[in-house]
């Protein structure tokens, strides 16, 4: 079994899937098979079988979205500092929080991105209206269309 910490995660051994060669000159090379299937496969079962996630697991499942903690922050409506104290364990995340992480990461997961986008849309929109009502017409395909926009 293999000790795979370059993960991030103090907890994760490999049965298989992996080689070991002894180099003279850089010592120990360990090549594993399929790094971003097995990154995929360790964040679904992080967000589908934990049911609560460690600092490691948050710090994980954010790099794996390639968000910074800045721009997690940002997503999830907290301070930067509090997802850093979430990811060193001297916070507890929300669960509210927490189960929006797990679907972000499950949507990238399995594809998509819809829900990332309406959230980052919502997080930089600007917050006035024009008026208070909205206007809707029905067209010849059978579909409605705001006014102004196409919903998506």
């Amino acid at each position: 079994m293999y000790h795979y910490e370059e993960c991030g995660l103090s907890n994760v051994w490999l049965i298989d899937g992996f080689e070991i060669e002894h180099d003279e000159a850089y010592g120990e090379l360990v090549s594993i098979a399929s790094v971003n299937e097995l990154h995929k496969t360790i964040g679904l079962y992080l967000i589908n079988e934990k049911p609560e996630l460690n600092g490691e697991e948050i710090r994980f499942l954010r790099k794996e979205l390639n968000l910074s903690q800045k721009n997690l922050a940002g997503i999830l409506q907290v301070d930067e500092s509090t997802v850093r104290n979430w990811e060193s364990d001297r916070g507890k995340i929300t669960k509210s929080a927490e189960l929006l992480l797990r679907a972000l990461y499950k949507e990238q997961a399995h594809g998509g991105g819809a829900l990332m986008e309406m959230i980052e849309k919502l997080n930089h929109q600007e917050r006035t209206l024009e008026s208070d009502s909205m206007s809707f017409s029905y067209h010849r395909n059978r579909s409605w269309k705001h006014k102004d926009l196409e919903v998506r």
